[in-house]
């Protein structure tokens, strides 16, 4: 009996310790979007003690140079923008910024080779903004750099800034289907007083997209004919909008046709070489209302 009591007590000791090993370093499936992108990493966000833990290496596209020392179990991070380094060693709350002592949320560790830090913190101590996204189970980060674009993107009235942001913005959506025809011409359309969302013409392909939560997802996309009818699509087409704005490249020049769908006639611009985006002006009398 004595031997008995004595296993079912290392048994149900074994259990606890199982049970509180995965509830406090549960996985997660916690989506990281940094700079509009979103980071794919063998070592994917944990959460540990209620924080958020990521592998220090999948915070690079911050603009970070990572130097790991096997030996102390110390990492140096080195901001590639500011200059500033950040050293930290595992197993330790302290970090040192510069010649500053600093305090971490929690401290580093080490799991399947992978150092994990505390995400808002070591966001946070390069200046970039961080948000949690609770509907979508996300962080998104904006590097120090960025934030200024990202304001003018939502809030700005000036839609021509915002508008070039949004364009500009890079996607991992891929089109499915291709445009047709020999002469291509290049085109955007908004939604008059709009910025988040936009089609893009490019020969007889159409491309819909939406920002949301910084990042930009290509929605719908469709093939035309020369009658105007969609030959192919795929995705979700979108409600027709009552009002829209349109930029139009010209084909043989520097010439840009702009205004609003349906005027008499078109007013004329010019742009010589840069990005696309530079097509885009200002609309007479347009107001901004997707802020």
């Amino acid at each position: 009996m004595k031997q008995f009591r004595f296993l079912f007590s290392v048994l149900l000791g074994s259990l606890l310790l199982i049970s509180f090993s995965q509830s406090s370093f549960a996985a997660s499936k916690v989506q990281l979007i940094i700079d509009s992108q979103t980071i794919k990493t063998d070592s994917p966000p944990e959460t540990l003690n209620g924080y958020t833990m990521v592998s220090l290496s999948s915070l690079k596209p911050l603009g970070l140079n990572l130097q790991w020392d096997p030996k102390t179990k110390t990492v140096i991070a080195i901001s590639t923008k500011s200059k500033e380094k950040l050293t930290l060693s595992v197993g330790k709350k302290t970090a040192t910024m510069g010649n500053q002592t600093v305090t971490l949320q929690s401290p580093p560790v080490l799991r399947n080779n992978r150092v994990l830090v505390p995400l808002r913190f070591i966001s946070e101590a390069f200046d970039s903004q961080v948000f949690w996204n609770k509907d979508e189970n996300s962080v998104v980060i904006r590097s120090s750099d960025k934030i200024a674009d990202y304001k003018t993107l939502y809030e700005s009235k000036d839609l021509v800034q915002a508008r070039k942001i949004a364009v500009d913005l890079p996607t991992s959506d891929t089109n499915t289907l291709t445009e047709t025809g020999e002469a291509v011409t290049y085109a955007y359309h908004f939604p008059e007083g709009e910025a988040l969302r936009y089609y893009f013409y490019q020969g007889s392909l159409v491309s819909y997209y939406e920002i949301k939560n910084d990042v930009k997802h290509l929605v719908w996309e469709a093939v035309l004919s020369e009658d105007g009818s969609y030959v192919k699509e795929n995705g979700k087409r979108p409600t027709k909008d009552k009002a829209q704005v349109y930029f139009a490249k010209h084909r043989i020049d520097d010439g840009v046709d702009y205004g609003r769908l349906g005027d008499s006639q078109p007013l004329v611009g010019e742009v010589k070489g840069g990005p696309l985006s530079g097509i885009i002006m200002a609309i007479p009398n347009e107001v901004r209302k997707d802020k």
